[in-house]
């Protein structure tokens, strides 16, 4: 009994000392904000949109990571920013767009956040052709920078125009 005596407050003593570090070692860990993630995306999409309108090359390579992914309907995946800056300084040279983003939702968690978003608007070919009306629905995955800012990440979409049959 005396011997349990001594060993009962050292086992207290340890379970106080181990709680104590393993609460250290929460406090230490970075607090999310999701709120201010979720706001950040939405400040994102809305620099896209912008970009887009202006024909701004340079301001919506701004906000594309450089492992970017892109997942275009009815064709390969595109990897990697410059074949990214390629395709789209060919759009943006040979089109004005005129383009409305509709936000779905928008979640983040951690270094990670998604939205779903409709993509409405028309390429007017800047040669005065026929403009081409789109309606697509939109995934984007955005991925935390090291600084705290937000680029895209991997993106994949889809129209929601069915598909014209001869």
């Amino acid at each position: 009994m005396k011997k349990l005596s001594m060993i009962l407050p050292m086992v207290f003593l340890l379970c106080f000392t181990f709680g104590c570090e393993l609460r250290k070692e929460r406090a230490e860990e970075p607090v999310v904000n999701v709120e201010a993630d979720v706001a950040a995306i939405e400040n994102l999409i809305n620099q896209v949109e912008k970009a887009f309108n202006e024909g701004d090359l340079d301001a919506f390579m701004a906000i594309i990571d450089d492992e970017v992914k892109m997942l275009p309907p009815n064709a390969p995946t595109v990897s990697g920013i410059e074949t990214v800056r390629s395709i789209y300084r060919t759009e943006f040279d040979s089109f004005d767009l005129n383009l409305t983003i509709t936000i779905e939702e928008i979640h983040a968690c951690g270094d990670l956040a998604f939205s779903r978003d409709g993509w409405k608007g028309s390429l007017n070919p800047k040669d005065s052709s026929e403009p081409i009306v789109f309606d697509n629905k939109v995934i984007t995955i955005y991925k935390k920078q090291p600084d705290g800012s937000w680029k895209i990440w991997r993106a994949m979409y889809s129209s929601n125009t069915p598909l014209a049959t001869e």
